[in-house]
């Protein structure tokens, strides 16, 4: 099947390259901007799931549209996992300051197996990025009564 075509845009392409309508490749390209052998696929593919193009109305069912499932490796981490990490860094300030090391060996503690890398993914696409903690001295005494006396003589 075509990548990134939703079911809607499938059953477009099937619909318009049926002898009903009867479109060739080229005026599907430019209405849908898929390439011809994507159309040629999602068509080949419809019509071995069940379509028949010779009927006089067309009728098309999600079950034939439908994205076949890829094979490919699984994702490590599964959602409760996730929210675990996620919980764990922002629970507070010391959580946000592990390396995603550290939190595969607290996880590894607990009994969940999980690399550092994997790690590092979720929280990137949590939207988590590193950063470094900064801290800024407050102000002194001396400081706060030398501002005060600033402003005070340049007050309208």
């Amino acid at each position: 099947m075509a990548p990134n075509t939703d079911i809607a845009t499938r059953a477009l392409v099937v619909a318009l390259k049926s002898p009903y309508f009867g479109k060739p490749n080229a005026e599907i390209t430019e209405i849908t901007q898929i390439s011809k052998s994507q159309i040629n696929c999602i068509y080949k593919h419809t019509i071995e799931r069940g379509f028949n193009p010779e009927l006089p109305h067309i009728i098309l069912r999600d079950e034939w549209l439908r994205d076949a499932s890829k094979s490919g490796r699984p994702t490590q981490g599964n959602d409760s996992i996730k929210d675990a990490i996620l919980a764990k860094v922002q629970h507070d300030r010391y959580g946000r300051e592990k390396s995603c090391t550290d939190l595969a060996n607290e996880f590894s503690n607990e009994g969940i197996e999980i690399s550092s890398m994997t790690i590092w993914r979720i929280l990137r696409k949590a939207g988590l990025r590193k950063t470094k903690p900064t801290w800024k001295p407050g102000l002194t005494k001396k400081m706060r009564l030398d501002r005060l006396q600033f402003c005070l003589e340049h007050k309208d």
